[in-house]
């Protein structure tokens, strides 16, 4: 716990968008920051009700918000939502008589963070990736500081560099509990292999593991372990398609216990979104990444997956390469070989920031003005 500690209880803002990918982060700074006694509020936007568990104890502010997207008419209407954002969240920010606002990125951050600079508000922001969000660089000419995940963030050029530093991406607090050493691997040991990436996944994941494992040796596929995450109605399809290929498979829509998962997995197959990417370093394993091949997140993961692939985290497998055989042959080459997983495990875990809330919160204290 820093030693920065403040004579009086400021209270201070996290503006997130409702995804997990930015509520996650803001979540574990929120509870760093409780824990060193400020007052702590979260302003978002309606997705972020679905996180209501993980956020209990954290108060948080629902704010309407809108994306800059589309025509004319849309960006109009979406520019009138963000205008009353602004003044709502400029209200509660007067109430509250708030010290500092910490923008997360996602467009529903941009109405609290301008909202900050009216009031005269420090505003640092977070980036979860290894590119700066539509969000974020909009506002970083606003910003009196950027945290970053990763060492190089690319466009943060609008910034002075003195006023960037690294603290990692704030992970939950399950995830901080499963980590581990690296399980055994050995040429007969068990093989674990976990594989997730939400409810966009479930389709291709679920068409294209059980065939890729059903291509590899048997001797191989009688050692695998396999955590499946599919939400897809034939999920009892998969399994018997498993069990045929004499595979040990546990297919569920969600699992609850995924710290415990990660940590047993010697190997994951999933997306490569930021929260993603901060839970395999934080805990150290080895991933194939799969970047989502469309939508706003698309050009974000992809360069995610790079980045860790270079670092040695890992394989880059884009979604459009994605088969059977592909899968199948990048499997065998992580597994076959006694050292490629554990040193792609020692690479995850020298990239992870198991202290990444600390060092945020560490950066919210330098930045509040002085009581």
């Amino acid at each position: 716990m820093s030693s920065l500690l403040p004579s009086r209880r400021a209270s201070i803002v996290l503006a997130a968008g409702g995804t997990g990918g930015h509520l996650f982060p803001a979540e574990a700074l929120a509870r760093e920051l409780l824990a060193r006694g400020f007052d702590v509020a979260i302003h978002t936007e309606r997705r972020g009700a679905q996180y209501a568990q993980a956020l209990a104890g954290i108060e948080h502010v629902v704010l309407p918000a809108s994306s800059l997207e589309g025509g004319v008419v849309a960006k109009a209407r979406a520019a009138l939502t963000i205008l009353h954002g602004l003044l709502a969240s400029r209200r509660d920010l007067k109430r509250r008589g708030v010290a500092l606002v910490v923008g997360f990125g996602g467009y529903p951050s941009f109405a609290p963070a301008l909202a900050a600079k009216s009031l005269g508000l420090p505003l640092l922001l977070h980036e979860q990736a290894t590119r700066l969000s539509k969000a974020n660089a909009q506002l970083l000419r606003f910003a009196n500081g950027l945290a970053t995940s990763f060492p190089v963030v690319a466009g943060a050029e609008g910034i002075d560099a003195a006023k960037i530093v690294e603290t990692g991406n704030p992970v939950r607090r399950a995830i901080l509990e499963a980590r581990g050493d690296y399980p055994a691997f050995d040429a007969h040991g068990p093989l674990r292999l976990l594989v997730v990436g939400g409810s966009q996944s479930a389709a291709v994941f679920g068409r294209v593991v059980p065939p890729a494992l059903a291509l590899l040796p048997e001797p191989l596929r009688h050692r695998l372990h396999l955590s499946l995450q599919y939400r897809g109605e034939d999920a009892d399809a998969l399994v018997a398609q498993l069990r045929d290929a004499c595979i040990d498979a546990v297919v569920r829509p969600f699992f609850d216990d995924m710290g415990e998962r990660l940590r047993e997995a010697h190997l994951v197959v999933t997306r490569a979104g930021a929260t993603t990417a901060a839970d395999l370093l934080t805990i150290g394993r080895p991933a194939i990444f799969v970047p989502l091949p469309h939508g706003g997140a698309r050009e974000e993961q992809r360069r995610n997956a790079q980045t860790l692939a270079q670092a040695g985290v890992g394989w880059h497998l884009p979604e459009a390469e994605l088969t059977p055989e592909s899968l199948a042959r990048v499997l065998r080459e992580a597994f076959d070989s006694p050292t490629r997983l554990p040193e792609a495990a020692r690479a995850a875990a020298a990239l992870g920031r198991p202290d990444a809330a600390a060092r945020l919160a560490d950066a919210v204290e330098r930045l509040l003005p002085a009581p």
